[in-house]
């Protein structure tokens, strides 16, 4: 066949299929890809909305991402069908896409209903217990006071409730530094729940005026954002550590814990009569938790003022300490110095009461960092956990101090190697 005859053939003869009848055509001709390019696109924004703001944020039941998720395919697959049938030229009496759209709405509404009656109720009903059963965390109190400057005494509440607490040996309590990290936010009692796996939180509200106080607190279970307690106290000023007492003994009466006499003591104890030397240790420990050289010297003058109001005022010799160890850790204030200092407040607040668990712990660290005792500060910390159980920063702060003798071992264990070869 010559060169002519085979432009003059029908491309059905040469074997070769005509542009117009590929498969690529009728998917272009009937916008077949432009569609799933649409719904791919928009099917991911809407799950994404359903997913991030109804169930999320209104804890709608996760089954409706899947219900959505059908409702989807079922659109996709009719508006496919739809644009397959309806891209044909040739006139036709009886339209099969009708039967197959009709056949797909179907089966999609009747699986939408099987994933709706199946539903196992609401999420904002029910969440996931935590594996404590007894476990609470403490999040700072709000300051709704007319006064400005008031937070260092809402944060001492909260700080008090949170030392009181740990006392109770079957009751966890989240540690001061991941409750704080919920402070002027805007939360859901579940997503504390899940975050810091506890099963209860207590909460409340702190409004001082002048000698007047008015102390909301409510303890919240997680599991059902229920209320197991709550209560109101309009007190003076003078019966702040009646308040703590009162709030310390509801949350162990209401999680049903069975408190010995000793514990029970522990949470009744008051630091000091003094109420100078209390508002002092307050404001010291507010600027303690500020993690900076000029902040730790202000809170020693608030600790030392506080000692001179009431000289046997524990708690603010175990705040001294504190300031001092956190100078010598960060870097502020050489080891020689510093140390001695924390190890000398830590003995006065032991001479006091010997029941602060606190004051055991920073002479383990001394013991530990300073004297390289690695024995005296293992029995310091198994003291201070021994007082305070239910204290997640004690726990915290002995594991740090058993990873510390770890390293300390070892590096004495090459230094001998060494020596010996």
């Amino acid at each position: 066949m010559s060169l002519a005859d085979r432009e003059a053939s029908p491309a059905s003869e040469q074997g070769e299929k005509p542009p117009k009848s590929s498969l690529l055509h009728k998917l272009r001709k009937r916008r077949i890809i432009e569609t799933l390019a649409a719904f791919i696109g928009g099917g991911w924004l809407t799950l994404e909305f359903v997913h991030w703001l109804l169930v999320d944020h209104y804890h709608f039941p996760e089954k409706s991402i899947d219900v959505t998720f059908v409702t989807i395919l079922g659109a996709l697959i009719c508006t496919l069908i739809w644009r397959w049938f309806s891209g044909r030229e040739k006139p036709r009496k009886f339209k099969l896409e009708f039967v197959f759209i009709t056949l797909v709405a179907l089966i999609t509404i009747l699986l939408d209903i099987n994933l709706l009656l199946h539903l196992k109720g609401p999420e904002s009903e029910t969440f996931p217990t935590s594996r404590w059963k007894n476990s609470i965390a403490v999040l700072p109190f709000d300051n709704i006071s007319p006064e400005q400057g008031q937070d260092y005494f809402c944060d001492g509440l909260t700080d008090e409730l949170i030392t009181r607490l740990s006392k109770i040996k079957d009751l966890k309590v989240i540690a001061k530094t991941s409750a704080f990290s919920f402070k002027g936010k805007a939360i859901d009692i579940r997503d504390v729940g899940k975050k810091l796996n506890v099963a209860t939180v207590l909460e409340g509200g702190v409004r001082k005026a002048g000698n007047k106080l008015r102390i909301t607190a409510q303890l919240i279970n997680v599991a059902d954002a229920s209320h197991l307690w709550s209560d109101t106290y309009d007190r003076e000023i003078a019966d702040i550590f009646a308040i703590q007492e009162g709030i310390a003994l509801a949350v162990a009466d209401r999680l049903k814990l069975i408190l010995l006499s000793e514990e029970k003591t522990k949470l009744t104890k008051r630091p000091t009569e003094n109420l100078e030397a209390y508002n002092l240790y307050l404001l010291g420990r507010y600027f303690l938790y500020r993690e900076s050289e000029e902040n730790y010297k202000k809170a020693i003058g608030y600790f030392e003022q506080a000692i001179a109001k009431d000289a046997k005022y524990a708690l603010a010799y175990v705040g001294l300490a504190f300031c001092y160890d956190y100078l010598c850790s960060d870097g502020y204030m050489a080891p020689r110095e510093g140390y001695p200092k924390a190890r000398a407040a830590a003995m006065m607040a032991l001479k006091f009461d010997d029941s602060l668990g606190e004051a055991h712990a920073t002479l383990g660290y001394i013991k530990l960092l300073f004297d390289w005792d690695i024995p005296g500060a293992e029995a310091e910390f198994q003291r201070a956990i021994k007082l305070s159980p239910g204290s997640v920063d004690l726990h915290i702060k002995y594991s740090l101090s058993v990873l510390s003798s770890y390293k300390l071992n070892k590096s004495n264990w090459l230094r001998s190697s060494a020596s010996d070869s």
